[in-house]
């Protein structure tokens, strides 16, 4: 009886990560290990003079609000991960959000048409996202499930979501290595990201937290508009986008990260046990 020859399987080889969702890969490893090491620390450094000018970009030294806030960045982040790892997985790459626009000339501008009707507004307002919120409005801590954060990724543009990261997570010009925010702007520019309302933001978080310091004229004894490398290292540790103090996390517990988190939290498990090191937020 002949003998046939044992058949081999072959594992279809995984698609390598386009350029343009690597790049943003990348920025989103150093968001998300900075998340990890701001929260592990925070409850330490909040109590010191030195924590000021990372907490003014919150708007509030009240740790519960900071601390919440980071807490739904990280959760956004990882939700982001695991989007543009599944479509990357899909053989899919992203698109800029718009091509560089140039002012047509005189003679090619096409015929002027006729203005669009007015939009009726809706019943039913959407809501601001909470990281635009000021740090009094209680809706400001709010943290939105699995679902609500998953349809938020697929709905924005990549650049916009980033955007909303960096708000929750207070990340700024002056608190990053200057090549990190280079890679951190060139991305909200490309995708879809508004710088604008970035600044914006950040402007009204300093004056409220000029009101609240002025509230407490003893409380501080520093110039919490200091960013100079030094002062943003006295409370931080480092600049955003140099490697912690505590090492750069695991390729492997990055990738894996997002998943388990929406998988277990959508079990009932409280986010702060599960985002890697704890966030404990004080009452």
């Amino acid at each position: 009886m002949a003998q046939t020859a044992p058949t081999t399987t072959t594992q279809p080889k995984p698609r390598p990560i386009p350029g343009r969702i690597g790049a943003v890969l990348h920025v989103l490893a150093t968001i998300i290990a900075h998340a990890r090491h701001f929260a592990a620390t925070a409850t330490a450094r909040a109590s010191t003079p030195e924590f000021a000018p990372a907490a003014a970009v919150f708007g509030t030294d009240h740790l519960p609000t900071i601390l919440h806030r980071v807490q739904r960045g990280l959760l956004r982040a990882l939700a982001l991960q695991d989007y543009l790892l599944a479509r990357a997985a899909r053989g899919r790459t992203l698109r800029f959000a718009w091509p560089p626009r140039v002012a047509p000339q005189p003679h090619h501008r096409p015929p002027a048409r006729p203005a669009p009707p007015k939009r009726q507004a809706p019943l039913h307002p959407r809501r601001p996202d909470p990281a635009l919120l000021d740090p009094a409005d209680p809706a400001a801590s709010r943290l939105p499930t699995p679902e609500e954060l998953a349809a938020q990724v697929r709905r924005r543009p990549v650049g916009r979501t980033i955007a909303y990261i960096c708000m929750d997570l207070g990340i700024a010009p002056g608190l990053c290595q200057g090549e990190f925010w280079n890679q951190v702007e060139k991305t909200l520019r490309r995708y879809g990201g508004s710088l604008h309302r970035l600044y914006q933001l950040r402007a009204r978080r300093e004056a409220a937290f000029q009101r609240e310091r002025d509230r407490r004229p003893n409380a501080w004894h520093i110039d919490w508009r200091d960013l100079r490398p030094s002062a943003v290292r006295r409370a931080l540790g480092y600049l955003i986008g140099e490697t912690p103090p505590d090492g750069p996390m695991p390729a492997g517990r990055m990738a894996d990260g997002s998943a388990r988190v929406v998988a277990q939290w959508g079990q009932g498990t409280a986010a702060r046990d599960i985002i890697g090191p704890p966030i404990p937020v004080p009452s």
